[in-house]
């Protein structure tokens, strides 16, 4: 999966709101009043392990591996090797300080590496044992070494091949030598690849109808071909680890139609689309049923072809035993994501819940049964394994936290501290503010501040993100995936100050995130810097 992360700084008001979730949350919720209601046996995310990796926060041409035994994590010129069960440490890989390691994937025992050496980008190979450099050795003595951009690189179970000027050539994982070279056998460029398991997939053109090719890495053989039915259109295809998706369109794109392969060539079913928009992107399969998002909704096929089901769903989604879980819903536009959070559906469709994480972050992988979740760090960032679980949960929405428990953000600034500030303020609630995740709150969660006068730069919000299950969680929550690399500035351990990017502070305000007790909270102002800060501060710890 390819994933771009972006950080948005927002403009006025808006900053640190998040709209409502709709939908339906299965088992739990509240009365009108907010009282909580009694426990439930519901799904929740546990966390098993979280690893800190040191460094600089990950940037978006660094690309992490999770293996269903480990998680490579490259930064720098090092990649930490941990666990995927436990987080914990199994090697450090070190290659030449000067190198900047892009990506790193495993093949057998050898770690396989995309590595920026100034203005050049090569490949090398390191023992996954040992972390010892295997090749290459010297630098430079075969041509598709050295290469002006990054190369085509499908590394699976099977080998390594590498896609380069209308060419594929195999390297022999323990000493990078090539071991095989053949064209890529496409009309025209090559048009989309990727990897299974086992297999480099290829998408090539030919006249009016798209080839899909599986070819073997660790030989250069072909080992099926297929066509597939063109529509005129865009043609994508996606890949999971044994299952294949091919999605076309036709020119207008009213429709489009997928096809969908196992990793050994078998057809497994066909679907149509009406009206087709964002990314095809093929999910997984368990047992005999094949999951594919078509851009906007999620379809469950049977393996012989038959339709299960097919409802609504965000676009970014793996699948394990027990539920097809989305990385996250898209906040608010002009807004910041309270928590991380996934869309859970059961695998039979029928059921569908919104659950927080108890952190915000990216979810960059499956190790096995376990969601691994990235969230940048002031000097690195944070690695996180959850788990669903069975757990007794008054409102799963809130992981657990009652709606009584939420505050009504007009008052967390008493009348004492808001006369400090001395301007005469108001409070005003934000209408339509009372509901997160689906679960009604009994106050609102979002107040306005404004003077008399109605001075722009007096204007003020306080929003409250997040209540956590502890201070702990509180602080860790608040501090979590922020866009360090853009500017964010630690005032103490509970108060961090988010700054526009551009430093033009005067056009888009400052803002801040604040953890108070069990309470992460959102501070913003479109024009008055200064006030985020004073404000931030007293409702600090």
């Amino acid at each position: 999966m390819r994933r771009a992360v972006a950080h948005v700084v927002a403009a006025a008001l808006a900053l640190f709101g998040l709209a409502a979730c709709t939908g339906a949350n299965g088992a739990g919720g509240a009365t009108e009043d907010g009282k909580p209601l009694s426990s439930v046996r519901a799904d929740a995310f546990e966390t098993i392990w979280s690893q800190s990796v040191r460094g600089e926060p990950s940037t978006p041409t660094v690309t992490e591996t999770v293996t269903d035994d480990v998680v490579l994590i490259p930064h720098g010129h090092l990649i930490d090797v941990l666990d995927g069960r436990t987080g914990k440490s199994r090697s450090t890989v070190r290659a030449d300080p000067a190198d900047q390691i892009v990506s790193a994937y495993l093949t057998g025992d050898v770690i396989v590496t995309v590595t920026r050496q100034d203005s050049l980008t090569i490949l090398q190979g390191f023992d996954f044992r040992t972390g010892r450099l295997l090749w290459p050795e010297p630098y430079g003595r075969n041509e598709i070494f050295w290469l002006s951009g990054i190369p085509e690189l499908a590394v699976t179970r099977r080998g390594i091949a590498v896609t380069y000027d209308g060419h594929i050539f195999g390297l022999n994982p323990r000493t990078g030598k090539p071991t095989w070279r053949t064209r890529t056998e496409c009309d025209s460029t090559l048009h989309e690849a990727a990897v299974t398991a086992r297999y480099l997939i290829m998408l090539c053109e030919r006249g009016s109808e798209n080839v899909l090719r599986a070819l073997d890495p660790g030989n250069g053989d072909r080992v099926w071909q297929a066509e597939v039915k063109s529509l005129g259109g865009r043609t994508t295809l996606s890949t999971a680890k044994d299952v294949i998706g091919v999605q076309s369109q036709d020119v207008g794109i009213l429709k489009a139609s997928f096809t969908l392969f196992d990793e050994s060539g078998d057809h497994l079913a066909d679907g149509t689309v009406k009206d087709p928009v964002g990314e095809s992107r093929t999910v997984g399969r368990v047992g005999d049923t094949v999951y594919f998002h078509d851009g906007r909704q999620l379809h469950a096929l049977r393996a012989d072809g038959s339709p299960l089901w097919r409802q609504d769903a965000p676009p970014d989604l793996v699948v394990s035993a027990q539920a097809v879980i989305s990385d996250g819903e898209t906040p608010a536009r002009q807004s910041v994501q309270r928590t991380g959070v996934s869309v859970i559906i059961d695998l039979s469709g029928k059921k569908r819940a919104v659950l927080p994480w108890p952190l915000r972050g990216k979810l960059i992988g499956m190790s096995g049964e376990l969601l691994i979740i990235r969230g940048d760090e002031e000097d690195g960032a944070r690695y996180t394994a959850l788990r669903l679980a069975r757990r007794d949960l008054a409102v799963p929405a809130l992981g657990g936290v009652s709606p009584s428990d939420w505050p009504d953000a007009c008052s967390l600034l008493s009348d004492e501290r808001l006369n400090r500030l001395g301007k005469n303020y108001l409070r005003l609630p934000v209408d339509e503010s009372r509901t997160v995740f689906g679960v009604r709150l009994p106050h609102e969660i979002q107040c306005r501040f404004a003077t008399e006068s109605g001075s722009d730069k007096d204007i003020f919000q306080i929003t409250v993100q997040w209540v956590a299950a502890d201070s702990d969680t509180a602080r860790k929550i608040s501090a979590s995936d922020l866009p360090w690399d853009t500017g964010v500035k630690r005032l103490n351990r509970s108060v961090h100050l988010i700054s526009d990017p551009s430093g033009n502070d005067q056009l888009l305000g400052e803002s801040a995130v604040v953890a108070s007790g069990r309470y992460v909270i959102g501070i913003s102002s479109p024009k008055n810097a200064n006030l985020v800060r004073t404000i931030a501060l007293l409702l600090s710890d």
